[in-house]
């Protein structure tokens, strides 16, 4: 992706402010409050000059331009939950979500689940998880910005794991106690989860030299984005005439996505790991790769870099088995 025009930079920077505004307006409308209105509105109005700064920049220096931008928007959504829990006593984790759901409560969490995790990966796929999460956020300030690849076995289970685990305690408190955090419980429910999370996470990402290894192995949340993710309409499209499959790409790629051989296959990129944050279309030199709306194939490829080599591949869609079976 090269160097954008002015008008079409002031476009997509619009776009984003009207897309969020938008949201709060929908968000005003179910939930009856004007906070998400305001949150939504300051978020869309406050992020349209970084993207159109970040856009400006040479394809080279949009990685690191990238940072700061991602260190804002996470830095607002962390204050707008914190508020959110001091006011509404909602905590905007997944424990919160649950507690929500089993309660009956439509709250804060399950509003910010429902657009960031469930629905919103309809059209954008994770791209909540690779410009607004402000756990990811940090993580991309650690010095492991190259990937050593994917642990493979029992490691890809652990945010399941982790995941099923919030679900019990959560449904133990609440089925077996009729226990819903008050407003003190609930600030200290909220703090300590994040407190948690950035220290399991700059943990994990000094052990394993991988800044994203918590996203990869233990996030529960990333885990509710997944499904969606894979039906996104928009994704990275690689074209394979200009793919000089060196894999630049794939080095640059936090999440070890294999894009080079989804271009090969002739598909967009139908990975759910991707987390939209175009670092693949910022170090391609030939400028073989963009992003694209569209509708994919039905089934589930996963294509991903291992440490020790390529990870197995999962379902491979229809269309693209019908295709190896005429190659050979």
């Amino acid at each position: 992706m090269g160097t954008i025009a002015p008008r079409a930079r002031l476009a997509v920077a619009l776009g984003v402010a009207g897309a969020l505004w938008g949201l709060g307006l929908i968000a005003w409308a179910l939930a009856g409050s004007l906070a998400p209105l305001i949150f939504f509105g300051y978020l869309g109005t406050a992020v349209a000059p970084g993207v159109a700064y970040y856009l400006g920049l040479p394809p080279a220096r949009r990685i690191a331009g990238r940072r700061p931008l991602v260190a804002a928007i996470g830095v607002g959504m962390l204050a707008a939950a914190l508020a959110r829990v001091i006011a509404q006593q909602s905590i905007v984790a997944v424990e919160g979500l649950f507690f929500e759901l089993l309660s009956g409560v439509f709250g804060a969490a399950l509003l910010h689940f429902a657009i960031a995790k469930l629905l919103g990966p309809l059209i954008f796929g994770r791209v909540y998880c690779g410009w607004a999460c402000w756990t990811g956020a940090a993580l991309d300030l650690l010095p492991f910005r190259h990937s050593p690849g994917r642990l493979g076995g029992a490691w890809p289970w652990l945010r399941h794991i982790h995941l099923a685990a919030s679900l019990a305690l959560v449904a133990g408190l609440w089925l077996g106690y009729g226990y819903l955090p008050g407003p003190g419980a609930a600030l200290a429910w909220f703090l300590g989860g994040v407190a948690l999370y950035y220290l399991l996470g700059v943990a994990m990402a000094l052990a394993l030299r991988d800044n994203r290894a918590f996203c990869k192995y233990l996030c529960p949340a990333g885990v509710l984005a997944l499904p969606a993710a894979r039906l996104a309409l928009l994704k990275v499209r690689g074209d394979p005439s200009k793919c000089n499959a060196l894999g630049e790409c794939v080095a640059a790629c936090p999440m070890d996505i294999r894009i080079t051989d989804y271009t090969r296959h002739g598909v967009r990129v139908l990975s759910s790991e991707c987390i939209q944050c175009q670092a693949c279309l910022n170090v391609c030199p030939d400028g073989g790769l963009s992003l694209s709306f569209g509708v994919d194939p039905p089934g589930r490829l996963e294509l991903l870099r291992g440490r020790g080599g390529p990870l197995p591949v999962t379902i491979i869609p229809r269309a693209l088995r019908r295709r190896r079976r005429g190659e050979r």
